[in-house]
C-alpha cells in the first residue's frame, strides 16, 4: 500500500469514526460510526459497526454486529456474529455463531458452529460439521456435511454433495442432551425440500425430491421421491416411496 493507515483500538468503551485503517480492534465494548476499511479488524469484546465493512481479515471471537454488507477475504467467527446486510467474503470459516439476515456469497464455507440465515448460500466448496438453517437455495460445485446438529435449508444444488453421520452418531452413541447443547438443535440430521447434483450421497436426511446422476440414499433417510439418471442404490434403513429413472 503506498499510503499511511492510521490504527484504533478500544479496550473500555469508545467509539471510532468511519474511515481508511489498517487494524482495528475492540476488545472492551465499543461502535464503529459509518463505513470502514481496513486491512484487519478484530473484535473479541462487543463490538457493533453501523456502516459498511470492507476488509482483508475479519475475526470476530466477542459478539460482533455489522449493521450492512460486509466484504472480506477472510472472516472468521468464534464467537458470534450478525450481519444485516450481505456477506460477500472469499473465505468463510465459523466455530461459532453466524447469522445474517440476507444472503451470503464465498469461494470457501467452513461451519463446525451454527449459522443462520434468511436467503440463498452461494460457494465454491461449502462444508458443515454443525448445525444450520439456510431459508433460500444452497448452491455450491461440493458439498460435504457431517451431520453434527439439526440442518435445515430449502433446497441443495451442487456437483457432487454428501450429506453423512457425524460425530457421537458417527459412532453409533446418541448423546443428545450435548448436541442440542452445542449446537442449539435437535437430533443430528438434515431436513429439505430438494437435492439436484450429479453425484449424491445422503444419510439421515429427509426430503421430498432428491434429483441426481448417481444416487445413494444411506441409512436414516425419508425420501418421498429419487430421480436418477445413471444408478440408484437404497440402503437397508432407508425409505424411497418412489424411485424412477430418467
Amino acid at each position: 500500500m503506498s499510503e499511511k493507515r492510521n490504527s484504533a483500538s478500544i479496550s473500555g468503551a469508545g467509539v471510532i469514526n468511519g474511515g481508511i485503517y489498517d487494524r482495528v480492534s475492540i476488545s472492551g465494548a465499543g461502535k464503529i460510526t459509518g463505513d470502514i476499511t481496513a486491512e484487519e479488524i478484530k473484535i473479541s469484546g462487543a463490538g457493533k459497526i453501523q456502516g459498511k465493512t470492507e476488509a482483508t481479515t475479519i475475526t470476530a471471537s466477542g459478539s460482533a454486529v455489522f449493521s450492512q454488507d460486509v466484504i472480506a477475504d477472510e472472516m472468521k467467527v468464534s464467537g458470534s456474529a450478525r450481519v444485516d446486510g450481505q456477506v460477500r467474503v472469499k473465505e468463510l470459516k465459523c466455530s461459532g455463531t453466524f447469522k445474517t439476515g440476507k444472503g451470503i456469497t464465498s469461494e470457501y464455507i467452513k461451519i463446525s458452529g451454527s449459522l443462520r440465515t434468511e436467503l440463498d448460500v452461494e460457494a465454491e466448496i461449502f462444508k458443515a460439521s454443525g448445525g444450520f438453517k439456510i431459508g433460500g437455495l444452497l448452491s455450491a460445485d461440493r458439498v460435504e456435511i457431517k451431520l453434527g446438529g439439526r440442518c435445515e435449508v430449502r433446497e441443495i444444488e451442487g456437483e457432487r454433495i454428501e450429506v453423512t453421520r457425524g460425530g457421537w452418531r458417527e459412532k453409533g452413541i446418541l448423546l443428545d442432551g450435548l448436541i442440542k447443547l452445542f449446537t442449539g438443535g435437535g437430533m443430528a440430521e438434515l431436513h429439505t425440500t430438494q437435492f439436484e447434483g450429479d453425484e449424491i450421497l445422503l444419510e439421515d436426511t429427509t426430503a421430498d425430491i432428491v434429483r441426481g446422476k448417481t444416487v445413494e440414499i444411506g441409512p436414516g433417510c425419508n425420501i418421498e421421491t429419487v430421480e436418477y439418471s445413471e444408478s440408484l442404490r437404497v440402503a437397508d434403513g432407508a425409505t424411497v416411496r418412489n424411485k424412477s429413472r430418467v
